[in-house]
């Protein structure tokens, strides 16, 4: 077998198992519960039920339960961004980046964000 035909090989098997790491996570915003925000900014609010925001962050978490990659993006997630907890559902999204605590354990996601910048106070929708 050539050099080359080997490294396709490998290549092809690293991408495969790279592409087996994602997961779909079963994330859902509880019924009728209040979202809590907190701008690490320092500003905080509630998303309720009723809400553009409620409904815009409903939407998101629906679009986005694949594409999830386990482990940590640092030993400790930054101190900023902003955290979404509702329940069970815990989120931080900074940068380029959203993290999810789960039972399971810690995932990530990259995401523009654009795709989360109706979280922030101005554009919240409460």
């Amino acid at each position: 077998m050539s050099a080359v035909l080997k490294r396709a090989l490998m290549l092809a098997l690293c991408v495969s198992l790279l592409a087996g790491c994602e997961r779909r996570l079963p994330l859902s915003l509880p019924p009728n519960t209040p979202a809590q925000v907190v701008e690490l900014d320092g500003t905080q609010y509630t998303l309720a039920p009723a809400s553009d925001g409620y409904r815009a962050l409903d939407h998101w978490i629906s679009n986005n339960h694949a594409g999830w990659s386990w482990g940590h993006y640092y030993a400790t997630p930054p101190a900023k961004g902003i955290i979404v907890r509702a329940g069970n559902l815990y989120l931080q999204f900074f940068d380029s980046t959203a993290l999810a605590r789960t039972p399971q354990g810690d995932y990530r996601k990259s995401v523009p964000p654009s795709d989360y910048a109706f979280l922030t106070r101005h554009a919240s929708g409460t």
